[in-house]
């Protein structure tokens, strides 16, 4: 499977790669089940897919893996 064959490419190339892609959803999924509020507007259907959601976090550049 290439990169380009992906469903979430586009976001995988913004974080720098599959390692950082998998570590902020991850991390964020943690924040939101500990109940963070979601920082882009979720759908208004009541069971809606989490990944994508942070997946629309990153899209809109509120995730990024910190360089310390």
């Amino acid at each position: 499977m290439t990169l380009a064959n992906t469903q979430y490419a586009e976001a995988i190339t913004k974080v720098g790669g599959y390692y950082n892609f998998v570590t902020i959803i991850n991390r964020r999924m943690k924040e939101l089940n500990n109940g963070q509020p979601p920082m882009v507007q979720p759908p208004a259907e009541k069971n809606y897919d989490r990944i994508d959601l942070i997946v629309k976090e990153i899209e809109a550049g509120f995730l990024v893996i910190s360089q310390a």
